[in-house]
């Protein structure tokens, strides 16, 4: 009797594996993400950076100058104002801010999970849908938390960036060109220091295809991001436009503590650009491949201009858009290289279960989750404004007088941004953007404020707590004998 040889595992059981572990992963980054989005209505820098845009709508300034409009905290390109306009058509401040939630969510969400299923693969052989699957959960589960939880002009620039790169690396048509450079200096276009995007195109398209096709696309970049500067400035202004993004931001000193500022994010250094760099240099070869040598190009060229953003006073994280835009397309490529079906769902599987170790580490460590909207803030400062029309100031947030007043009023971080250019506004400026009738003062009693707002008071301002805000009346009590 001849013995049989030893029977494998089938690869129905292991497909049915990696699809339990994809079925996992993706309950808890939904938990995950809705969290994200019912704590976005609490957080004020969500408030102020939406105010522009109902602003806008309502017919106001969004750009002021350095001798009138109202003061904001936005300094970036107008596509995020635009982007967000659908909140507007909300009939409170926190219908608009649960729209802007939902949008600011899509922003990531639609054009990574179009990355990871239409990105060409390495080996088409070992293409499938659970891979792709597996890199679009891992990439979710790897993004950098602020960019689901807060309205960053980055954020529409990443999205800007990605569909760009994704139409380069599949059609050198002149549509898709055309388009794809569209997009690059769209990105440029949401923020000045994104400019990497449209310059990665160009040098790609140099490697690839040579001289003469990288001249042709900058002329098409020259040509897409003079027809989108032209329309903003027929939109918005001159003047506004150039006082916002080039005096402002270019005012701006560094950080006075650069150490400190890199001890504070060793950690997402060490992800953002020893990861990258660690991989690319361990697989040069296969960087050589036009599928991604595109993504290694744009880290490349997009993180100067990160680092300088994050080491500007007041710079973060999100400035940093090199790993993002590197991390796809290569968990594309790591999830369709060319091995055996079975080890390729056993690698399917395995990134699945990472994302759920990384989703549920997130949800196990939050100290902050909930799991229904914030609103009941703005319900109360509803309530606060309708008993003061026209005589209450919210400094960090003026969505809400917005709704109620129908005034778009100075926001403190836009006049800290002024203070810290050495832009100071003149008295003429900083009065006519309050409340006319300005007696009182409201803040969140669980977030801090620059204190500018604060000095405005007399001395002994009685206070009034109502709900969750702090009411400092502008008058004070008189002084008893």
């Amino acid at each position: 009797m001849i013995d049989s040889p030893p029977a494998r595992p089938a690869p129905t059981v292991v497909r049915l594996a990696a699809h339990a572990a994809l079925l996992v992963a993706m309950t808890l980054l939904a938990a995950w993400l809705w969290s994200r989005y019912c704590r976005f209505p609490s957080i004020p820098w969500n408030d102020m950076r939406l105010a522009p845009t109902i602003a806008l709508a309502q017919g106001w300034a969004a750009y002021p100058t350095d001798t009138v409009g109202t003061i904001n905290t936005w300094m970036y390109g107008p596509l995020p104002l635009l982007f967000h306009w659908p909140a507007s058509w909300a009939s409170t401040a926190a219908g608009a801010l649960l729209v802007a939630g939902a949008l600011n969510l899509a922003l990531t969400l639609v054009p990574l999970a179009l990355v990871c299923f239409a990105w060409p693969a390495i080996d088409s052989r070992a293409d499938s849908r659970v891979a792709r699957a597996s890199a679009f959960v891992l990439a979710l589960a790897i993004w950098p938390e602020l960019h689901y939880s807060v309205i960053f002009s980055d954020n529409l620039a990443l999205a800007c960036g990605m569909l760009g790169m994704l139409l380069l690396v599949r059609s050198q048509a002149p549509g898709a060109l055309w388009m794809a450079a569209l997009l690059g200096t769209a990105a440029a276009g949401c923020k000045q220091i994104a400019l990497g995007i449209p310059l990665a195109q160009i040098a790609w398209l140099g490697v690839t295809a040579g001289r003469a096709a990288a001249g042709r696309h900058a002329l098409r970049c020259v040509a897409t991001g003079g027809l989108l500067g032209g329309t903003a400035i027929m939109i918005f202004g001159w003047e506004g436009l150039w006082f916002t993004l080039v005096k402002i931001p270019g005012s701006f000193g560094w950080a006075p503590n650069p150490a400190g500022r890199l001890a504070q994010v060793g950690w997402v250094l060490a992800l953002h650009v020893g990861l990258p760099l660690a991989a690319m240099i361990g697989a040069r070869r296969a960087f050589a491949r036009p599928a991604l040598s595109l993504p290694a190009l744009t880290w490349l060229c997009t993180l100067p201009l990160g680092i300088a953003g994050l080491m500007k006073l007041g710079g973060w994280t999100n400035s940093i858009h090199s790993f993002v835009l590197w991390l796809p397309p290569v968990l594309v490529a790591l999830f369709t290289v060319s091995w055996p079906e079975r080890r390729l769902l056993f690698l399917s599987a395995a990134g699945a279960l990472a994302a759920a170790a990384l989703a549920s580490g997130r949800l196990l460590t939050e100290t902050d989750l909930p799991f229904r909207p914030r609103t009941d803030d703005y319900h109360e400062a509803a309530r606060i404004a309708a008993r003061l029309p026209g005589a209450v100031w919210f400094p960090v947030h003026p969505l809400v007088t917005l709704y109620s007043d129908r005034r778009y009023y100075h926001d403190e971080d836009g006049l800290y941004v002024r203070m810290m250019a050495k832009k100071f506004p003149g008295d003429a400026q900083a009065a006519a953007q309050l409340p006319p009738a300005m007696r009182a003062m409201a803040f969140r009693s669980d977030w801090t404020d620059w204190g500018i707002a604060r000095r405005m008071m007399p001395p002994g301002s009685p206070t009034t707590p109502s709900g969750n805000w702090i009411v400092h009346i502008g008058m004070a009590e008189p002084s008893k004998p």
